[in-house]
């Protein structure tokens, strides 16, 4: 009886979904494009298609409305261990965005404690970081020739924010999986794209508002880094040795009320 009802104990705590334990897998970046607009820069498609070794959420009120918006790729079956646990059913509970910050500076009337970055779910994945070095000026719209400002996918649900008032550190966004759903016929389940953009600010001159992260292909510092949080289904053998326990439990019993 002891054993049968240690093992009813062991297998309840294994398979209870309330107290499952959540695993993390960690999925490096695979691309990431730092996109600039405004009407200074009206009739150009201008991008850095992340060659350069910051990615820059940035606005400005200078006249023309200057925004950098940053895009994030990340594929969930590059880790090994995440793709066989989705294969097997386990499913994912939250994200976790990892950026190193290598510097903060705000011009006018703002301060760098003004500089927030807002993180979005982007729900298409149709974009490519292009084959460009640093700043370019595109004359194309199509999605293969590099993420530009004309042929950008623009940005959903707004996930979570953070104020980079310190330089030369790691700053994280976590958001729940439900934060967001898959939508679109470019949405891809095994593929997580994310937006950094600047929160508006209500100042009358503030020259470049600027937060710089590492990109991926920055070779000083560590570039950006995604925390997949899933919960493991419970495994056939943990539901057999369930089995076995009960049919133990009631055996002995069955036994002491013949006895």
């Amino acid at each position: 009886m002891k054993i049968a009802v240690f093992l009813i104990l062991i297998t309840l705590l294994l398979c209870s979904p309330s107290i499952s334990f959540a695993l993390v897998y960690t999925i490096d970046i695979d691309q990431d494009a730092d996109v600039i607009s405004g009407t200074q820069w009206s009739g150009e498609n201008k991008s850095n298609q992340g060659a350069n070794p910051e990615i820059e959420p940035i606005r400005a009120s200078d006249g023309y409305n200057t925004t950098h918006n940053v895009y994030l790729g990340f594929n969930l079956l590059s880790n090994d261990s995440l793709k066989d646990a989705l294969l097997r059913g386990d499913t994912i509970n939250s994200y976790k965005l990892y950026a190193y910050n290598v510097r903060n500076f705000a011009m006018g009337d703002a301060t760098v404690n003004d500089v927030i970055t807002s993180i979005h779910y982007v729900n298409n994945d149709k974009w490519w970081e292009g084959p460009y070095q640093n700043w370019t000026v595109i004359d194309s719209s199509n999605p293969m020739d590099g993420l530009t400002y004309d042929n950008q996918v623009g940005y959903n649900e707004y996930l979570n924010s953070e104020n980079e008032n310190d330089a030369n550190k790691w700053y994280a966004w976590e958001f729940p999986s439900t934060a967001f759903s898959l939508d679109g016929v470019n949405d891809n389940s095994d593929y997580l794209s994310l937006a950094m953009a600047p929160n508006s600010l209500n100042k009358t001159s503030a020259w470049w508002l600027v937060s710089s992260f590492a990109s991926k292909e920055n070779q000083s510092n560590l570039h950006s880094y995604l925390e997949v949080y899933t919960t493991p289904v419970p495994e056939p053998s943990s539901l057999l040795l369930l089995s076995f326990g009960l049919l133990g439990a009631r055996l002995w019993r069955k036994k002491r009320i013949t006895s």
